[in-house]
């Protein structure tokens, strides 16, 4: 039988504490450490090897996980914005003023983000890729602490335009190894101080455009024309993220780099409809990505919307392997901090909603007790839409999912609900409420509490600004 060491809230801060003051001589003969945060786009659970995809071809990231510590149940949000607002500032995204996709995707101001920690701490801190959540309305990445930055947006897969402070320009090439390229000079060229780095691949998004050397091989094994552009599209970031790796080894900082890898949101497919609640997916293809059989699509609350793996790999450090602990992206940023002995109250910022996963990094066994993970459908029935002047935002009226390490409520439209038991059922196909009835009114106790809070806060769901276009969740 496996033994897991269950923490309390108060136990965890404490063993954290312990094991910092246990490690402050070590640290005190070496430099801080580097910090990497890689995040892919679109990349569901099944979209890896390591995962159990015989087909695609992940060997970069197979290896990266197999040097890190994985945690399969990692939850983000239902798409992109919502899960980098989270990533950025430790806490819910509905907290940030996030609660979509563009034009519901303005962070407020008044949210710090990742890299200020760092920099007040004397790192050198960059963003390379996508911009989502890294600029605000008229303002760059340098006036939320990202003190060089390099990106890009529309989707542009092949000879992007390319926004630089003070340097806008359209290059030529592969938009990934362009930012590659960038990352990796900038990490050789600052090997002699601690830097903090984001990388934000737009990679493998729709729409799938790939170099066709990543493509051919699939079409060769007798993949769709959609699917082997899918996994020729993984195949290319998985090259990408292999290079990061090499350069850091080749450049002697492999050692003293804590990398961080996951994907913002589940997978999507050209024949994914958000205006089916029950998030299934037409055609054979589906099947060959969704190998763990988990319910939903990106955009969605349900399990593969919102779950993917997380990596994170310090050498000699923190050991590879499996990790029992229930985790979220929110807690991406208290991690770091603790990790890097970087106090988090350096700088003034929101409290946040996350907890660090230090203990459970440490000691492979540790399981913290935490909060269930809430989280929104961001498309489709149950999206929060806005509201008329004089009317009040309804948790009946929204799709809400309330996750925990074993048991997953769900608030649906119309007052409706469900619960699963991921133990049995990671599928989500049996709704439970009848065998764990004082589950379901704990847990539907527990969802209200929340969404009361948010809604009451007046941090979330402010309507967008007059004359934006929405966008969809593709």
């Amino acid at each position: 039988m496996k033994f897991i060491l269950r923490l309390s809230w108060r136990s965890a801060r404490f063993v954290a504490l312990a094991v910092s003051l246990g490690s402050v001589s070590s640290f005190a003969a070496t430099p801080r450490p580097n910090v990497l945060v890689i995040v892919s786009d679109d990349q569901g659970f099944g979209d890896f090897g390591f995962t159990g995809n015989k087909l695609v071809q992940t060997p970069n990231i197979d290896r990266l996980a197999a040097e890190s510590a994985v945690y399969r149940h990692f939850i983000v949000a239902a798409a992109c914005s919502p899960t980098r607002a989270m990533l950025f500032t430790g806490r819910d995204h509905l907290l940030t003023g996030v609660w979509g996709v563009p034009p519901r995707a303005n962070l407020r101001d008044d949210e710090t983000r990742m890299p200020a920690f760092f920099k007040a701490a004397g790192y050198r801190t960059l963003h390379v890729g996508k911009l989502d959540c890294a600029t605000v309305t008229k303002r760059s990445p340098d006036a939320f602490g990202w003190d060089e930055w390099l990106g890009g947006g529309a989707y542009e897969h092949k000879d992007p335009m390319i926004f630089q402070r003070g340097n806008n320009r359209r290059e030529q090439g592969w938009t990934a190894d362009l930012w590659t390229g960038y990352a990796l000079d900038h990490m050789r060229q600052h090997h002699d101080e601690p830097w903090f780095a984001t990388v934000a691949y737009m990679l493998p998004h729709l729409p799938w455009v790939c170099d066709e050397k990543y493509s051919a091989p699939f079409l060769a094994k007798g993949c769709s024309s959609d699917l082997a552009a899918c996994y020729g599209c993984i195949a290319q970031l998985d090259a990408c993220i292999g290079r990061l790796l090499d350069g850091l080894q080749e450049s002697g900082q492999a050692e003293r780099t804590i990398i961080v890898f996951h994907s913002d949101n589940g997978p999507t497919s050209p024949e994914a409809r958000h205006d089916d609640a029950d998030g299934n997916v037409p055609g054979d293809d589906w099947p060959q990505r969704n190998v763990a059989r988990l319910r939903g699509h990106k955009a969605l609350a349900w399990e593969n919307g919102t779950r993917v793996p997380l990596l994170v790999r310090w050498p000699g450090r923190i050991a590879p392997g499996d990790r029992e602990q229930l985790a979220g992206v929110e807690d991406v940023l208290p991690t770091l901090l603790d990790l890097a002995e970087v106090k988090a109250d350096i700088v003034t910022h929101q409290p946040f909603t996350g907890i660090s996963l230090k203990p459970s990094l440490m000691h492979a066994a540790t399981v913290t007790d935490r909060a269930p993970l809430l989280r929104i459908t961001i498309a489709g029935p149950g999206a929060p839409r806005d509201v008329p002047e004089g009317k009040t935002r309804r948790l009946e009226d929204h799709h809400l999912s309330l996750r925990g390490p074993r048991f997953k409520y769900h608030a649906l439209p119309g007052g409706q609900s469900a619960l699963h038991d991921l133990t049995t059922d990671p599928g989500e196909t049996t709704d439970v409420t009848s065998k764990h009835s004082a589950v379901a009114v704990q847990m539907a106790a527990e969802c209200r509490q929340r969404w009361d809070a948010i809604v009451k806060s007046g941090r979330a769901f402010m309507p967008p600004p007059p004359g934006t276009q929405e966008k969809k969740a593709k």
